[in-house]
């Protein structure tokens, strides 16, 4: 049983965020980057996997963000640019992951919070093709993506035997979908009450985002 791991979308938590060092647009993969990672003409950035996958490089990794929004309370999994923002009680929970500290002020430049720009190291192909019914499309270069239809029930089917003692990671063949997590790691939110926007991971927004991306429980 596996489903994706991404930040609800919208609710009263949502803001922006500026960085106030470093550079986000150039932040890049550690060498050697994974094959599947790699563009006829460039290699994709860690903003456009939406999870990780692989080492990001520490060459422009902002330390310091401006949340631009109002002052409110902040939660504990959140979206900086398109990768994971988390606190320390998220990454304890983690293993096999990177991730980069950041102090985050208020537009004010009051101090906010600390909280970490973070990053699964692993990526996996773990899908059981022969139960899997998510659609298969190939590409030019011989290989292929899923691209799951909802409306007509598809689903995955991942491999036990493959995952091992992994619960976080992101699949090559799905890179822009967000990190994949296992019914223990979602337990493991679930009791610590991580919250991702107005609700816990593994309640309407888990599922919301499950429903959305045809990620179904497995």
């Amino acid at each position: 049983m596996a489903g994706l791991l991404r930040p609800e979308p919208i609710g009263q938590y949502r803001y922006g965020v500026e960085a106030l060092d470093g550079d986000m647009g150039k932040l890049s993969f550690e060498e050697p980057v994974p094959a599947a990672y790699r563009l006829p003409l460039r290699n994709r950035r860690p903003r456009e996997i939406f999870g990780g996958g692989a080492r990001v490089s520490p060459v422009n990794m902002p330390t310091k963000l401006r949340l631009t929004r109002r002052k409110g309370r902040l939660i504990d999994f959140d979206n900086a640019g398109h990768m994971f923002m988390v606190t320390r009680r998220f990454v304890d929970l983690v293993e096999d992951v990177q991730y980069f500290p950041i102090e985050c002020f208020w537009s004010d430049d009051s101090f906010a919070e600390h909280y970490f720009l973070f990053f699964t190291t692993v990526l996996l192909d773990a899908v059981d093709r022969e139960k899997t019914t998510a659609t298969w499309t190939p590409t030019r270069d011989g290989g292929g993506l899923w691209q799951p239809r909802p409306e007509n029930g598809e689903t995955f089917v991942f491999d036990k035997s493959r995952l091992g003692n992994t619960h976080m990671w992101v699949d090559p063949n799905m890179p822009t979908k967000g990190a994949l997590i296992t019914e223990e790691l979602r337990g493991a939110l679930e009791a610590a009450k991580i919250e991702c926007g107005s609700t816990l991971i593994p309640g309407d927004a888990w599922r919301r985002s499950l429903q959305r991306d045809a990620e179904h429980y497995l």
